[in-house]
């Protein structure tokens, strides 16, 4: 979408960097929802930078001031209200530290619509895995079983899940692969059913380039378009 067409609209998509740049038909199907639902929104991929997280983590705590003083400016600027990003990280990275805004997840606004999504099963069990949620906001949680149960499927818990789940062992595959491959492994070989469902672009891309079980690993918009 063209800056100057959406001058006037006030709702910024935040992909975040990994469905950015990373897995770029997640960006594009959570794009058609918000077309889907008739929220106008506006991208701004020339002027956002990362949300800072990553900075953050590894103690770079300046560089993540800078970066959320260049979006809040930016953002303000051009007059953005209210964030809905796909990223559970921006979310929470967002709500925590940027205070002008705001902040919706992507699941959210898919649960706010719902009633514009037709039904999709009659009773298919699958399993949600859920992502690192570092402040353990509810939402994240909860929103994901609610939209599924509402499209008509049966949510499977694995025996670590919510605030106990595991991590996929993404984060950890630049420092010790070999730790990194074992911890998703284990969380497949967990998973009893032919789907595994998730939100976060990076468990998604982990746990699809493990996966030697057969099991169709999918993020959340693949089974509501």
């Amino acid at each position: 979408m063209a800056l100057f067409d959406n001058l006037f609209k006030k709702a910024l998509y935040f992909p975040g960097c990994p469905a950015k740049f990373l897995v770029k038909d997640m960006q594009k199907r959570h794009e058609q929802l918000l077309k889907n639902f008739g929220i106008n929104y506006v991208k701004l991929p020339e002027l956002e930078v990362c949300c800072g997280k990553p900075a953050l983590d590894f103690g770079y705590v300046d560089d993540f001031k800078t970066m959320v003083k260049l979006n809040t400016d930016n953002f303000t600027a051009q007059g953005i209200k209210k964030i809905i990003t796909t990223c559970p990280f921006c979310y929470t990275t967002f709500k925590k530290n940027y205070e002008d805004f705001e902040i919706e997840h992507i699941t959210q606004t898919i649960l706010k619509n719902i009633g514009k999504v037709q039904r999709k099963s009659d009773g298919e069990l699958v399993t949600y895995y859920d992502s690192c949620n570092p402040e353990k906001f509810p939402d994240l949680y909860d929103n994901p079983r609610k939209i599924l149960e509402k499209l008509g499927y049966r949510v499977a818990e694995l025996e670590f899940n919510r605030e106990k789940s595991l991590c996929c062992g993404k984060v950890l595959k630049p420092v010790s692969p070999k730790i990194s491959k074992f911890m998703v492994e284990a969380l497949l070989e967990s998973v009893k059913t032919k789907k595994l469902i998730t939100m976060s672009p990076d468990c998604f891309i982990h746990l699809n380039e493990n996966n030697t079980k057969g099991i169709q690993v999918l993020e959340l918009s693949e089974v509501i378009l």
